[in-house]
């Protein structure tokens, strides 16, 4: 069936950014949008454009997510899933990052996942319970189950699936890449920080490619980090690039945007963009002549070995 429903969208002026746990100021006009309630995700399937609410469950959990399923597909289809901010929701990540129109053009099917309420629609980043909002949820468990109904599906090309995530969704998808990182083909993260956690560590198994971009003036995911928790966000970068074997690195300044790229022999990159005066924004510029979603993609697509 098909239920209405109605997104209030708090807005954050910066630069088009979704509202995070820790920003959420000022109003933006109720946008209504039609989703088909879908609550086998088993038996995902093709279907014709639009937003679709799914189900899951996880531990005996039922966990939510939608799908947006592009206008036209051809062959099987590379996914995208995409995480909102701190007590944020699914429906806000669809409009803030916009995925729409690229998805549509290039027959991606983008993946919206909801945080558990119990966690305040915070994302459980770390393993250790004693360090997550709400030790019951399993936020790894819930992102895996998603990838094997899409690994089980002969219309997705499991092969391509990537990360996209803003603040505190940003995290969530650096630990997917990180900790799941077999089942990952590349992510870009907005406003996020690396919560690299020691006792607890990932098996990189494949050179990732991945997009950081990060604003300098950034409170509330500081340049610095945050101690006990999170990398500084060049040391994050760098510790990708390790992992991946780069074996060159180059920084360029454009306006107020400095881009460092690390690349291995074989081509894979991580691209760094720190933005001086950028604050906790999901990032609209330009960046090759191409719109943010298309350098995105591009960029996405094109590093898949």
């Amino acid at each position: 069936m098909t239920q209405k429903i109605f997104i209030s969208l708090l807005f954050c002026f910066a630069s088009f950014s979704a509202c995070s746990a820790e920003s959420q100021t000022g109003s933006n006009p109720t946008i209504e949008e039609d989703i088909d309630e879908k609550t086998d995700e088993a038996t995902l399937t093709l279907r014709s454009s639009g937003l679709e609410r799914n189900s899951i469950s996880v531990n005996q959990t039922t966990r939510t997510y939608l799908t947006y399923w592009p206008s036209v597909t051809s062959g099987v289809v590379p996914v995208i899933i995409d995480f909102h901010g701190g007590a944020g929701t699914a429906e806000v990540q669809y409009i803030t990052s916009n995925f729409v129109d690229i998805a549509d053009r290039e027959g991606i099917l983008v993946i919206y996942p909801q945080a558990d309420v119990r966690a305040g629609s915070v994302w459980n980043t770390l393993h250790s319970e004693e360090g997550n909002k709400v030790a019951g949820v399993d936020d790894f468990g819930f992102i895996a189950a998603i990838i094997e109904s899409l690994d089980s599906n002969p219309n997705i090309d499991s092969s391509k699936i990537y990360l996209s995530g803003y603040s505190n969704g940003a995290a969530m998808a650096y630990q997917i890449a990180c900790h799941l990182n077999d089942d990952i083909a590349g992510f870009v993260v907005m406003s996020g920080l690396f919560p690299l956690e020691v006792e607890y560590p990932c098996d990189i198994t494949h050179e990732t490619p991945g997009i950081i971009i990060n604003g300098t003036s950034d409170y509330e995911r500081p340049m610095t980090g945050i101690e006990g928790y999170a990398l500084p966000v060049r040391e994050g970068a760098s510790w990708w690039a390790i992992q991946n074997g780069s074996t060159q690195e180059s920084t360029i300044q454009d306006r107020n945007i400095e881009r460092t790229t690390y690349e291995t022999p074989s081509g894979t990159q991580i691209q760094l963009f720190i933005v001086e005066g950028g604050g906790h924004d999901w990032f609209t510029f330009d960046v090759d002549d191409l719109p943010m979603n298309e350098f995105i993609w591009e960029f996405l697509s094109s590093s898949h070995n």
